[in-house]
């Protein structure tokens, strides 16, 4: 039994020993630089939001050049519909393969390419876009290269509803 409490002795012993090492280095108990508070600003952050005059003139040619391609495929797109609309007019309960159904079937083909160029004019808007992400939501650019985008887009869309509905109407 005595050999228990001897180890029991022990044990505090060699704690003090740790205590009693003298003339070592050891680490500061500063603040190391990593824990240090720090200001943390986002990239660009005080660089003025805006374009070059050179990206602007460019910008504003290419808003110029993508309107005028979407009205010239509006305007297409009213005298195809117009040709449709007659067309299937004059095919209700059409069958298949007859002379009326099959003029439907071309002035719907025709409808779908005067539509077409939406998908290009789209293309080309994507650069746009990512050009004048970064500018401010109230820049006239930024502002004026969105309403294009979606412009164009509602086109796409009201196309492609007018293409499903005749589609439906032709083929019952």
């Amino acid at each position: 039994m005595q050999v228990f409490p001897l180890r029991l002795l022990l044990l505090p012993c060699l704690f003090l020993v740790g205590c009693g090492l003298s003339g070592g280095e050891f680490p500061s108990l500063k603040p190391r630089a990593g824990e240090t508070p720090r200001d943390i600003r986002a990239p660009g952050e005080g660089i003025e939001k805006g374009l070059s005059a050179e990206e602007r003139s460019s910008l504003l040619a290419d808003i110029e050049r993508e309107t005028a391609a979407l009205e010239a495929v509006r305007r297409d797109m009213e005298v195809a519909e117009r040709e449709l609309a007659s067309a299937l007019a004059a095919a209700p309960g059409a069958r298949p393969g007859s002379e009326a159904w099959s003029a439907a079937q071309m002035a719907l083909s025709r409808y779908d390419l005067a539509r077409s160029p939406l998908v290009d004019i789209d293309a080309r808007m994507t650069p746009l876009l990512r050009l004048v992400d970064s500018l401010p939501a109230d820049n006239p650019d930024r502002q004026a290269v969105e309403s294009l985008a979606a412009s164009a887009a509602r086109a796409g869309v009201d196309g492609e509803r007018r293409m499903q509905a005749a589609s439906s109407a032709l083929n019952g």
